[in-house]
């Protein structure tokens, strides 16, 4: 089976993204989606994001767009940008076909300031280079749609001030606008070999995405009602709600049960659908209303079925010890995601480093807990956290998570840096700074 591309670009690239993806057509199918304008790119994405395997992106500034004004995408997406050397062979040929022409006449939109002399002078192109990929990387998305025009109209001073006489662009929207303004402009494609190296990069990736698609998943669930023992006619209704769940929403489950024990056997894509790439629990939502039974799940993802129940036992050990239950995963990596809450899920691994084992062992708070401690002490500014923030992160008691801090501050892994009024009335909480 072909894998599908699609390539969003401009008309003005058409030729040279055919030239490129050539050698590809027997692996995959492309299928090139126009813009006029760059702020047309993230909703070309979006109607069409499920109906591709990859994407390929014209140009940094389109990438940063997408990027900004799609987070959260679902697919691998790669981008024909254009490397300094494209640029240096493209004044290369410009100064050898055109011998009279004057390096300070000589402009490249990227520079915003300087012409080309001044910086082959100061050998400062390629930073030039790097500081606008830079820049594009932190504008947001008000900016980066006004950068093309920004641009543009930097040229077009420079060009009626009588400054420049040619520019090099990469930017193919803006090739169009020097076009109709009648400014001689010189478009840097980018080399063939790239183009296609872009290409094979993203099939690669695209290829691994299918194989840990594939790869064997374990899904662990238990139900109680509060410590009442369960009738065999709860157990029928957890069963059934299991298999509704798996018709309902296109599911390949295979369900074992053993003993009050549900095990479903499936793939890494299903779960990676499922949780909505492990930021919630649709599995858990649906059998809690369809049952009324509390339920916990883990996930456990492995190179081989074995492994995979393994980690989803352990992963469903971790649910159990979640005070709402919240489900939690386990990848083939053994880092444990969760807990599968949106906005609370954190990424730590089941294996602790050297750092984390000897914080274990001077403070007596196990390596997993710390590791958790200290992501949400991260996601914090300057990386102080309060009793009450850590308990309500962790989803335990307050009293549980003002034990963990004062351990880590008497083996100085913590420090006291202040207090803070809580919000009901008694003693001020402390403030606690740990470090990365």
């Amino acid at each position: 089976m072909k894998y599908r591309t699609a390539v969003i670009s401009t008309e003005f690239m058409e030729n040279r993204v055919k030239e490129a993806i050539l050698p590809f057509e027997e692996r995959c199918t492309f299928t090139a989606f126009y813009y006029k304008q760059s702020s047309e790119i993230p909703e070309i994405y979006k109607s069409i994001e499920d109906k591709y395997d990859g994407f390929i992106v014209n140009g940094i500034i389109s990438r940063a767009l997408l990027r900004a004004a799609c987070p959260d995408t679902k697919k691998p997406i790669e981008t024909f940008h254009v490397d300094m050397l494209a640029y240096y062979q493209e004044l290369f040929r410009l100064m050898t076909l055109t011998p009279d022409l004057k390096a300070e006449r000589l402009y490249a939109d990227f520079m915003m300031g300087k012409n080309i002399r001044e910086a082959v002078e100061n050998d400062t192109l390629n930073a030039e280079g790097d500081n606008f990929c830079n820049m594009v990387a932190h504008m947001s998305l008000e900016e980066l749609k006004a950068l093309r025009y920004k641009m543009v109209e930097d040229v077009r001073k420079k060009w009626e001030a009588g400054q420049i006489d040619q520019v090099i662009t990469r930017l193919s929207t803006a090739a169009e606008d020097f076009k109709e303004m009648g400014i001689p402009c010189h478009f840097v494609y980018p080399g063939i070999p790239y183009m296609r190296d872009v290409v094979n990069r993203l099939l690669m990736t695209i290829e691994m995405d299918k194989m840990k698609e594939s790869m064997p998943a374990v899904i662990n669930i238990t139900g109680d009602r509060g410590g009442q023992n369960r009738d065999e006619l709860e157990e029928l209704a957890m069963q059934t709600a299991i298999l509704q769940f798996s018709k309902e929403n296109d599911c390949d489950f295979m369900l074992q049960r053993h003993a009050s024990v549900y095990e479903v056997y499936t793939s890494a894509g299903v779960v990676d659908r499922i949780t909505e790439k492990y930021s919630v629990c649709m599995l858990k939502k649906y059998l809690e209303r369809k049952t009324g039974a509390r339920v916990c799940i883990g996930y456990g993802l492995g190179r081989d079925t074995t492994r995979a129940r393994l980690e989803a036992m352990n992963a469903n050990q971790e649910s159990m010890m979640h005070p709402q239950g919240a489900s939690y995963a386990i990848d083939e990596n053994e880092n444990l995601i969760g807990p599968l809450v949106t906005g609370s899920c954190m990424i730590l691994s089941t294996t602790p480093s050297q750092k984390y084992a000897k914080m274990a062992k001077e403070t007596g708070i196990s390596a997993l807990t710390l590791q958790k401690i200290c992501t949400v002490a991260q996601k914090q500014e300057e990386g102080t956290v309060t009793a009450q923030l850590l308990a309500d992160s962790l989803g335990v008691t307050v009293r549980a998570a003002s034990k963990y801090l004062q351990k880590m501050v008497a083996a100085d892994a913590a420090q006291v840096v202040g207090t803070k009024q809580r919000k009901t009335r008694g003693r001020p909480e402390q403030i606690i700074r740990i470090p990365d």
